[in-house]
């Protein structure tokens, strides 16, 4: 494949969609307004994500260009295997059941246990490692959106 300063033409395709599209969700955003502390504004959510976007395709595409003369890890890729296709249907239907359980369980145990069946799904062996890393995610998006920014999360049926 062509490669472009560096770059792969379909990786140079992929950041530039990447950054194009996080910088064009920015000013509608903004327009939107962010709100104040206690009460978001509806473009609080879409500036953040476009801002994401656009730093995660800006990184990667600094990271490509740092790693310009090694070999890319995605030339050694070959058929997905069983235990990708398992892994890979673990996170949808993780991603698929949380919107669900969070109506039923509220979001602290939900966002816990979904957090915890991704650890598994990517691959960590132990358990301590997923539980500590599913507390931490927890933990820190309730004082982010519950503490920070005094949302009501969901707390389900049972609680």
């Amino acid at each position: 494949m062509e490669k472009i300063k560096g770059f792969s033409r379909a990786e140079f395709i992929i950041y530039g969609v990447f950054c194009a599209a996080g910088a064009a969700i920015l000013l509608p955003s903004l327009k939107l307004g962010l709100g104040e502390k206690g009460d978001l504004g509806p473009g609080f959510l879409p500036f953040v994500a476009g801002l994401c976007v656009l730093v995660s395709g800006a990184l990667l595409a600094i990271l490509n260009l740092m790693k310009r003369g090694k070999a890319s890890p995605s030339a050694d890729l070959g058929k997905i295997d069983r235990i990708g296709l398992l892994r890979s249907g673990g996170i949808l239907v993780n991603f698929a059941v949380w919107p669900l359980l969070v109506g039923i369980i509220g979001y602290l145990l939900s966002t816990f246990l979904i957090s915890l069946g991704l650890a598994k799904a990517v691959g960590y062996k132990d358990w301590r490692w997923p539980i500590l890393l599913s507390v931490m995610i927890t933990v820190g998006i309730w004082v982010i959106f519950g503490v920070l920014f005094h949302l009501d999360l969901p707390s389900g049926f049972s609680f």
